[in-house]
C-alpha cells in the first residue's frame, strides 16, 4: 500500500505517536511511513529515547513540595531535640537540685552527733559516710515545742558536693527534737538511735512473739552470738529465755556482760507483763550457765543503781527514781537514762557474778 503521509505530517505526529496518543489508523499510517523513511525513523528513535521534560508549573510544584518536606523534617528534628533537652534538664534538676525527701531510717548512710556544750542550745552535726549522696534544702520546724529537722537527698555536684552540715537549735521552750522520724533529744536528754528503736518497739505482752522479736532486734543481744527464744507465758512469773549457741565463759565476757545487763533491763522495762529474763549459755566444755534478771530484783536494786548514776553525772540532768522499772517505759528520755545507769551498775559490779 502506498504511503499517503508526507515527512512533514509524520514529524508533526511523531511526538503524539511516541506518547501513545494517536489513533490506531494514524499509528498504522505512521508506522508504514517509518518503515520506508529512514530519516523519520531516526527521529522517532531520538524522540522515544529523550527524557521527558516536566512542565514549568509541575517543576515549580515539585520544588515547593521538596522545600516543605525539608522544612517539616527540620521542624521534627528541632522538636525532638528540644524534647530531649527538656527531659534531660528535668532529670538533672530532679537528681542534682530538687532531690527527694530524705526518709532516714536507722541503717542509712547519714550520721549525726548532738552536743549541748552551749547552754540552751543543741548543736547537730550531720555527715555522710558515702561520697555518692548529698543533702540539701535543710529545714528546721518548731511546732508547739516539737522541733523537726528535715532535708532532701540529692546527688553530689558543684552545687552540693558534701553532706557535712551543722544546725544550731535554741532549746528555749523546746520539748523534743526529731531528725525525720527519729527522736534525738527529749527534755534535756540526748536520745540514742538504739533506745529510740527500743522505745518504738515496746509491747504490753511477752506472748506476742513478733513484737518481742522486734524489741530484741533493737538491742545488742546478737553481740553474744546467735540465739533462740523460749517463752513461758502459761503462768506467772512470765519469763523470756534466750538460748545462745556460741560458747561463752562465765565471768570472762568483759564489756559484753555489762552490755548484757543493760539490754536485759531494757527488755524488762519495755515489755509490759514480762517478769523475768534469762540469757542461757554453755562454756567451751559444754557446761551450762546463765544470767537471770527479774523485775523484783531490779526494783530492789534501783535506788542503789540510780543514786550511783546521778553521783557519777552530777553535772547533768538527774535520772528519776521510780518504784517500778516498768515506769521507765513512760518516756524515751527515762529509758535512755535507765539504760545508761545499768552500764555503770555493771561497771560497779552489782551484777558481776549473778548466776
Amino acid at each position: 500500500m502506498k504511503n499517503d503521509l508526507t515527512c512533514g505530517v509524520v514529524r508533526d505526529l511523531l511526538p503524539s505517536y511516541v506518547e501513545g496518543l494517536t489513533s490506531p489508523e494514524s499509528n498504522t499510517a505512521v508506522e508504514r511511513h517509518l518503515s520506508e523513511c529512514p530519516d523519520c525513523a531516526q527521529l522517532r528513535t531520538a524522540l522515544a529515547g529523550a527524557p521527558k521534560q516536566a512542565a514549568p508549573e509541575d517543576a515549580k510544584e515539585v520544588d515547593y513540595l521538596k522545600k516543605v518536606k525539608r522544612r517539616g523534617w527540620r521542624r521534627v528534628a528541632a522538636a525532638v531535640a528540644v524534647t530531649v533537652l527538656l527531659f534531660t534538664a528535668g532529670v538533672a534538676a530532679k537528681l542534682f537540685i530538687i532531690g527527694e525527701p530524705a526518709n532516714w531510717d536507722y541503717w542509712e548512710n547519714l550520721n549525726w552527733t548532738a552536743h549541748t556544750n552551749v547552754p540552751g542550745q543543741l548543736d547537730l552535726h550531720f555527715y555522710s559516710e558515702w561520697s555518692d549522696i548529698a543533702y540539701s534544702h535543710w529545714m528546721v520546724e518548731n511546732k508547739n515545742g516539737i522541733v523537726r529537722v528535715s532535708a532532701r537527698q540529692i546527688l553530689p555536684s558543684f552545687l552540693h558536693d558534701a553532706s557535712d552540715h551543722w544546725e544550731h537549735i535554741s532549746l528555749d521552750g523546746v520539748r523534743e527534737v526529731w531528725v525525720a522520724d527519729q527522736l534525738i533529744w527529749q527534755g534535756g536528754i540526748e536520745i540514742s538511735p538504739q533506745i529510740d528503736r527500743v522505745y518504738q518497739a515496746q509491747t504490753p505482752y511477752v506472748g506476742d512473739a513478733p513484737a518481742v522479736g522486734r524489741v530484741l532486734n533493737a538491742l545488742r543481744f546478737d553481740t553474744c552470738g546467735s540465739y533462740t527464744l523460749e517463752l513461758h507465758t502459761s503462768s506467772a512469773p512470765y519469763r523470756l529465755t534466750l538460748n545462745f549457741s556460741v560458747p561463752q565463759t562465765s565471768g570472762k565476757m568483759g564489756d559484753s556482760e555489762k552490755g548484757l545487763y543493760q539490754d536485759m533491763a531494757a527488755v524488762l522495762a519495755i515489755i509490759g507483763n514480762l517478769d523475768e529474763i534469762e540469757c542461757a549459755f554453755q562454756d567451751e566444755n559444754g557446761q551450762p550457765w546463765s544470767r537471770v534478771l527479774t523485775v523484783e530484783e531490779l526494783n530492789r536494786d534501783l535506788p542503789r543503781i540510780i543514786a550511783d548514776y546521778n553521783e557519777r553525772f552530777s553535772h547533768g540532768k538527774p535520772c528519776p527514781l521510780y518504784d517500778d522499772v516498768k515506769d521507765y517505759a513512760g518516756s524515751c528520755a527515762d529509758l535512755e537514762q535507765l539504760y545508761d545507769a545499768m552500764w555503770w551498775a555493771g561497771e560497779g559490779g552489782i551484777y558481776a557474778e549473778t548466776e
